[in-house]
């Protein structure tokens, strides 16, 4: 390895060198904002004529090339220096004036810059990844022309910030002193050979001054830094140039959204944002391993591709040859994209790959969709929050696959059924009770904009003449805003005198909850007006004079025609709307039933009671009465930790003082073979150890905390592991 301070123009003034980028980087990401910031750097140097730390950049010999060296980090900053030399040679391409140094000559940037004249001038001096390059291409070929590129070109990233600096350049005058700017920007070069570090571990271990690295970035460098050319080619163009252009997209990463949904599925476990690309590589290694034997990899990309086909038809857009197979439950998908829910979509490429393998009928996927956009609406109605949601959804199908396994012949959807209900705790459905209640007297106003009105428009889904007014809202179509009907300030005494003698009462207790809501596209207009000039509302065009009747007895939602019927608004109306409330969501999303039961081999226990684990497996753990599903000890230690640190603040002082307990909590996660953060405290649970111990560790807890033996249980499985198969 050679390490050495040089600059970025020596970079791009190097002769007889290609630059290339692996197909193993992640295409272009600096944007406009990164140019500018770039722009100012430039200026700030070239004016006071003071050097600039631009950051690291690493490349690789190839050997079997003189001419070719390859950039494994520090990508961004050379394209986009490049991208800004390549802006000013087309400006005084058309303009030499624009140069103050007589001896730079257009060509003379060309040659010295972006080719190599004397190996080939018609060859671009830096080849980037493959989407980008063709680009990049097409913008030395037509100058940059906007015209003379498609829609696609223009909206890359590579295209903007080239657009960005030609359009800063081409007011200014004197531009070769910009070049010139370049030996002012020092970076570190690292260049590598085929005998030296490992290129991989060397790019996860520099730190970039840049726009850093996502997991999603980590995950393709790592996927493509293979062990031969033919399968880093064959990967990239048979898996990841599909997932590429699936899921680039300048403004989210969607890339690593994907994977930790694939990862929470194959895992049947959380997996936290910063650690999506360790738990890619654990997948890697189990699945491939060492040898990377084409076939191993070819099964499980075919996996990876199959479930990000779900992914796309989930969380960004209708698919063309989905639309017809899953129309069935493509209702709820919608739902849940309005609703912007992901934390059931692990759960549901496990559905869509079991329906797949033809283990669910088209009728159960159905089922199961719905029953999920009930378990969700119910909690949205009764203001349930998504605490430990994540976590029991992570792990759902493999607990009905577990329940399946001690009876055989239980339906899926069932077995499903089941265990939603019961749930309790935060990521419990809420059963009728519980709903009507709140139906009837929570405050509904108060809750997220988007959870009221997709509440307000289900109503529809009880009438025949739907109208599908969600779509429409979430498409623009439509423009509605929440009215109370009865209005916030009674000013009106024609309101004082409807509701009665004991108005401010029935205003306090009526005003916020569903059976006071409604949509209207006329909010401002209907204001605080009397009920009566509410029902037969006219509104004059301002722009053609026309006159239309926007009131409520004009109204083709359902949950205004109702309205409509009703000549006054008192808290008679207002008990019988709720009533209405109540049947119709009730109607939408019932309360799920089935007559499956556990055969009887499951047992719960206190775990502060028993001392011996050793070959037991769990399958759930509830703490201070909130239950939550696990799949190894680990987890169930993880759990317990972090809801005991939950009720008792001191809890990282205690079991850090503890002489015994404390050589299991370090903040440094490295120094235990598998471990697990205690929320964000910075500190690391020991979870690698044998089930014994950690059993040991939870009568630690208890303990110091003196809990009761009936706050920690642990319900367990007849299927029995090994310790070494238990983690």
């Amino acid at each position: 390895m050679i390490s050495a301070q040089t600059t970025i123009q020596k970079i791009l003034n190097a002769s007889e060198t290609y630059y290339e980028i692996p197909n193993f980087q992640r295409p272009y990401a600096w944007q406009t904002a990164n140019a500018n910031e770039f722009l100012l750097d430039l200026e700030d140097s070239v004016a006071k004529k003071k050097n600039h730390y631009f950051g690291t950049v690493v490349l690789v010999e190839d050997t079997a090339s003189s001419y070719s060296v390859a950039i494994i980090d520090g990508q961004q900053r050379v394209t986009t220096s490049l991208l800004m030399v390549t802006a000013i040679y087309h400006l005084v391409k058309k303009d030499p004036s624009l140069i103050d140094n007589p001896e730079t000559t257009p060509e003379l940037i060309r040659d010295r810059y972006l080719f190599n004249a004397n190996i080939d001038k018609n060859k671009v001096k830096l080849r980037t990844v493959t989407t980008d390059n063709q680009i990049l291409q097409h913008i030395f070929d037509k100058d940059g022309e906007e015209s003379r590129l498609d829609a696609r070109e223009r909206l890359s990233n590579i295209y903007q910030v080239y657009s960005t600096f030609k359009k800063y350049f081409s007011n200014k005058k004197g531009l070769d002193k910009y070049i010139d700017g370049l030996r002012l920007f020092e970076v570190i070069s690292i260049t590598l050979n085929g005998s030296d570090d490992n290129p991989q571990r060397v790019f996860e271990s520099i730190n970039s001054t840049g726009k850093p690295l996502t997991d999603g970035d980590k995950i393709r460098n790592f996927a493509l830094m293979l062990s031969n050319d033919t399968l880093r080619n064959r990967v990239y163009e048979k898996y990841w140039a599909i997932i590429e252009e699936s899921l680039v997209d300048s403004n989210k990463d969607y890339i690593t959204d994907f994977f930790r949904a694939y990862i929470i599925s194959k895992r049947a476990a959380v997996v936290k944002l910063d650690a999506v690309y360790p738990e890619f590589k654990k997948q890697f290694e189990k699945h491939v391993g060492e040898d990377q034997e084409e076939d191993k990899i070819d099964v499980f990309y075919s996996d990876i591709v199959e479930s990000l086909g779900f992914y796309k038809l989930l969380k960004l857009t209708d698919i063309d040859e989905f639309v017809a197979k899953y129309a069935g439950v493509r209702e709820t998908i919608f739902k849940m994209r309005y609703l912007q829910i992901d934390l059931y979509i692990p759960f549901a490429l496990n559905v869509l790959r079991h329906h797949a393998a033809g283990e669910l009928s088209d009728s159960q996927l159905e089922d199961v969709f719905k029953l999920i956009e009930t378990y969700f609406s119910r909690r949205i109605v009764s203001g349930v929050d998504t605490t430990s949601v994540d976590r029991f959804l992570g792990s759902l199908h493999k607990d009905v696959l577990s329940y399946q396994k001690s009876s055989p012949d239980a339906d899926y959807v069932d077995v499903l059924k089941y265990i939603i209900l019961n749930r309790i705790g935060q990521t419990r459905i809420p059963d009728d009770d519980e709903y009507e209640n709140a139906i009837s007297n929570r405050e509904a106003y108060y809750q997220r904009n988007s959870f009221l009105i997709y509440v307000l428009t289900a109503a529809e889904e009880s009438s025949k003449e739907a109208v599908h007014t969600l779509h429409q809202i979430s498409d623009g179509k439509l423009k509605l805003s929440i009215e109370h009907v009865m209005p916030q300030t009674l000013a009106s005494k024609d309101w004082q005198a409807m509701l009665g003698e004991d108005f401010e009462r029935i205003h306090r207790d009526y005003l916020h909850t569903l059976a006071n809501l409604t949509l209207t596209g006329y909010n401002s207009e209907y204001s605080n007006r009397p009920y009566q000039e509410k029902m037969n509302l006219e509104v004059k065009d301002k722009k053609t004079g026309e006159v239309r009747k926007v009131g409520f007895a004009d109204s083709k939602l359902p949950l205004n025609e109702w309205i409509a019927k009703h000549e006054s608004w008192n808290e008679d109306t207002l008990k019988e709307r709720r009533k209405w409330w109540i049947k119709s969501l009730k109607k939408v999303w019932p309360m799920p039933t089935t007559t499956y039961q556990p055969v009887e081999e499951d047992t719960s226990i206190n775990l502060l009671d028993v001392s011996d684990l050793k070959g037991k497996s769990v399958r759930s753990v509830e703490v201070f009465g909130e239950q939550t599903s696990v799949t190894t000890w680990a987890e169930a230690l993880d759990t317990i930790a972090e809801a005991i640190y939950n009720r008792n603040p001191e809890f990282i002082e205690k079991v850090t003082e503890d002489e015994w307990l404390s050589r299991f909590f370090k903040q440094d996660a490295g120094a235990f073979y598998n471990s697990a953060e205690i929320l964000d405290t910075g500190y690391f649970i020991d979870t690698g150890n044998d089930t014994n111990t950690k059993l040991r560790i939870v009568a630690a807890f208890g303990k110091i905390f003196n809990l009761a033996s009936d706050e920690v249980k642990a319900e367990l499985t007849a299927e029995k592991k090994s310790e070494e198969d238990e983690e």
